[in-house]
């Protein structure tokens, strides 16, 4: 009997150190789950300091953005702005794709994310993004395809 009263002590304790150890690994999860965000946000902040300091650093692309602004056909004039328009736009696109990307996975809180989707829509719709956008959407996830295009749709 004695014996019996010793196995179930041990085993008690036992499973008590098995709960602690659950516990334990999920607090650590979840440490490591806030880590993760913290780096992929900061990472993400500095993919958007280096596109905009594109604009601020280099006076040529300044111009290009500023004409694709103000003067879409005078920038449409000239094929070698244009074109260097339009993958600077590309890659305002894949920068804003993974920014959605991110949101949907939780990443940002609805309200913190409606100030990224004005700026979306406010550059989006622009006419001469707008038709960019409908020559290379095929390349873009269909969710993102689906937010921009509503965009677009809703501007017209």
């Amino acid at each position: 009997m004695k014996l019996a009263t010793i196995n179930e002590s041990i085993s008690i304790i036992a499973n008590i150190g098995v709960i602690a150890s659950i516990v334990f690994l999920g607090l650590e999860m979840r440490q490591n789950t806030s880590m993760i965000k913290s780096q992929t946000r900061d990472a993400m902040t500095e993919k958007q300091m280096q596109f905009f300091a594109a604009l601020v650093e280099n006076e040529e692309i300044a111009e290009i953005w500023v004409t694709a602004s103000e003067s879409r056909d005078e920038l449409v004039s000239d094929s070698t702005n244009l074109r260097r328009w339009e993958f600077y736009w590309m890659t305002q696109l894949r920068m804003w794709e993974n920014e959605w990307y991110q949101y949907q996975q939780g990443l940002f809180e609805a309200e913190e994310f409606e100030s990224r989707l004005a700026l979306y829509e406010r550059i989006s719709t622009r006419p001469i993004n707008a038709d960019h956008w409908n020559s290379i959407s095929y390349s873009f996830a269909p969710s993102f395809r689906q937010l921009i295009d509503g965009m677009i749709a809703e501007a017209n």
